[in-house]
C-alpha cells in the first residue's frame, strides 16, 4: 500500500475511495479523461458519503461499466468536456518566424482558435533560447519549440527539468544545408574540415543532423568543425559577413540566403532524412493539469489547422499569408519556393522537390529516439536514459492519433518505427544497439 503526496491510499492499483488513479505519464487526453470520469461520479452520486461507500464496495470500473452499457462513455466523455467550461480563454502561445510555423499561424488565419472559444495572442519570438527560456518562466501557455527540446528538458539536459508534452509536430523537412557563396567549388563535405557552421541550437535537431552528416563523409563533428548558436533571422546577415561558411536551418533561411545572393544550396534536409520532424507544439505538463479544457481546446485546433495545411490542395495563397510581417516578414516569392518545393538553388539549377516541407501532426516515436541517442553519441547528454519511455512520456501519439480520426484523418499507429537516415535504417526499438555502432568514446 502506498501513499501517494495527493492523499490518495492504494491497494492493487485502486484507491480506497474506488478510483484508479492515473499514471503521472499517462497521455495528455487519458487525463483529461479520468478526470470527466471523475465529475460523472460526482454528479450521478452527489452525496458523498453513498458515493465512497458505493466506490469501496464495487469500484469505479464497474460503475462506469455499468453506464457504459446504456451510453457508451466516450460518449459521455465527450459531452462533459463540450459542456465545461474553459479554465483560460486568453492565450499567449509563442511561435518562431520561420516556416515551421504554419500551423499556429492558420490557426489563427483559419479562426480555429475562436470556433473552440480561444482568444490567442500570437508572438513572434526571434530565437529557439529565447522561446525556450519564455516557456520555462510561463510567459507561454502554449509554444512552437524545435526538436528535441521538449525531451531534453523532460531529461533535464542544460539544467533545467520540466515535464513538457509534445502535442503535435508543426512540420517535416522544411530545412536546408547552405554554404557561402566562395564555396561553391567545394561540395564535397570531406573537404569541410575547419568550417564554422550556424545552428538555431546546440540541441537541435539542426545541430544533430548536421553532425550526423559530418561524421558519414568522415569528418569529426567535434575536432573538424565549428558551431555558432544563431537565431534564424540572422542566417543570411552572418553568411553575408563571413562569420560563418555555412548553416543548417529553417526555411526561409536557405532560400532567402540564393535570393540575396549570400549563398547556395548544397541540399534541403528531406534528401538527408526524408519527413524527420523540425518544430514541435508543446505545453508544460503542469499547464496542461491546470486547463484540461483549454488544453483540449487548443488541441482540436492546432491539430484541425495542421491538417488543413498538410492539404496540398489548400496550399495556394498560403505564401501571400505566412510573409505578411506579423508572421515570417519574408519577401513571398521566397517563401512560395518553400511550400511549392520548386526552387532555385544559388547554382543556376531549378529544382522540384515534393514534400520539401509537409505539416502532418502526429508526433513519432521513432524520430524522438533518433534525436536522443544522436544527443548520447556525442556526449552532449552525458548519461544513458530510457530512450523509448521518454519519447512515450513527451509525445502524445495516442492523444494526436484519437483526435485526428475524430477529424476524418487516417493517422499511423502510435509505435516504435524505422527511420532512413542517410540512407540507412534505424530502427527505434533498439536504440541501445544502435548506440553500440555509433558512440563516440568519452
Amino acid at each position: 500500500m502506498n501513499k501517494m503526496s495527493h492523499r490518495h491510499f492504494f491497494e492493487n492499483g485502486q484507491c480506497r475511495c474506488g478510483y484508479r488513479h492515473g499514471d503521472p505519464a499517462a497521455g495528455a487526453e487519458q487525463a483529461v479523461g479520468q478526470a470527466v470520469e471523475e465529475a460523472l461520479l460526482h454528479g450521478l452520486f452527489p452525496d458523498p458519503v453513498q458515493r465512497r461507500t458505493l466506490l469501496k464496495a464495487v469500484g469505479a470500473a464497474t460503475v462506469l461499466g455499468a453506464l457504459s452499457s446504456l451510453l457508451p462513455l466516450d460518449t459521455l466523455k465527450a459531452i462533459a468536456q463540450e459542456r465545461k467550461p474553459l479554465e483560460k480563454l486568453k492565450l499567449n502561445v509563442g511561435f518562431l518566424p520561420i516556416t515551421c510555423a504554419a500551423p499556429l499561424i492558420y490557426g489563427e488565419h483559419l479562426g480555429q482558435y475562436a470556433k473552440e472559444g480561444l482568444e490567442v495572442t500570437l508572438q513572434k519570438i526571434a530565437g529557439i533560447n529565447l522561446i525556450r527560456d519564455k516557456m520555462i518562466n510561463g510567459e507561454l501557455d502554449v509554444s512552437q519549440q524545435v526538436m528535441p527540446v521538449a525531451l531534453t528538458m523532460t531529461a533535464g539536459l542544460g539544467g533545467t527539468t520540466q515535464s513538457i508534452k509534445v502535442l503535435t509536430i508543426c512540420n517535416q523537412n522544411g530545412n536546408s544545408l547552405v554554404l557561402a557563396n566562395k564555396h561553391k567549388d567545394n561540395r564535397d563535405p570531406s573537404k569541410w574540415k575547419g568550417f564554422a557552421f550556424a545552428v538555431p541550437f546546440e540541441q537541435s535537431h539542426q545541430a544533430m543532423q548536421l553532425r550526423n552528416y559530418l561524421a558519414a563523409h568522415g569528418l569529426d563533428p567535434d575536432k573538424d568543425a565549428t558551431y555558432r548558436v544563431i537565431p534564424p533571422t540572422e542566417y543570411v546577415s552572418s553568411l553575408r559577413v563571413g562569420s560563418i561558411d555555412g548553416f543548417f536551418g529553417g526555411e526561409p533561411g536557405g532560400q532567402r540566403a540564393v535570393y540575396e545572393g549570400a549563398g547556395f544550396i548544397h541540399a534541403i534536409s528531406r534528401d538527408l532524412w526524408d519527413g524527420h520532424p523540425c518544430c514541435s507544439v508543446t505545453a508544460a505538463e503542469s499547464w496542461i493539469k491546470q486547463h484540461p479544457n483549454t488544453f483540449m481546446a487548443f488541441y482540436r485546433a492546432i491539430i484541425a489547422a495542421s491538417l488543413h495545411v498538410s492539404d496540398k490542395k489548400n496550399r495556394a495563397g498560403m505564401a501571400k499569408a505566412l510573409s505578411q510581417p506579423q508572421y515570417l516578414n519574408a519577401p513571398e516569392i521566397v517563401v512560395e519556393q518553400v511550400i511549392t518545393g520548386r526552387y532555385a538553388d544559388g547554382l543556376g539549377a531549378i529544382k522540384v522537390a515534393e514534400n520539401r516541407v509537409d505539416y502532418q501532426p502526429f508526433p513519432h516515436y521513432s524520430a524522438a529516439v533518433w534525436l536522443m541517442t544522436q544527443l548520447r553519441r556525442w556526449n552532449i547528454l552525458k548519461e544513458d536514459v530510457d530512450y523509448k519511455k521518454l519519447a512515450q512520456q513527451v509525445m502524445l501519439a495516442t492523444d494526436a492519433e484519437k483526435i485526428m480520426r475524430g477529424m476524418g484523418a487516417n493517422p499511423p499507429a502510435a509505435q516504435f518505427g524505422k527511420e532512413i537516415i542517410l540512407g540507412k535504417e534505424f530502427d527505434s526499438s533498439k536504440p541501445e544497439e544502435y548506440l553500440k555502432t555509433v558512440r563516440k568514446p568519452a
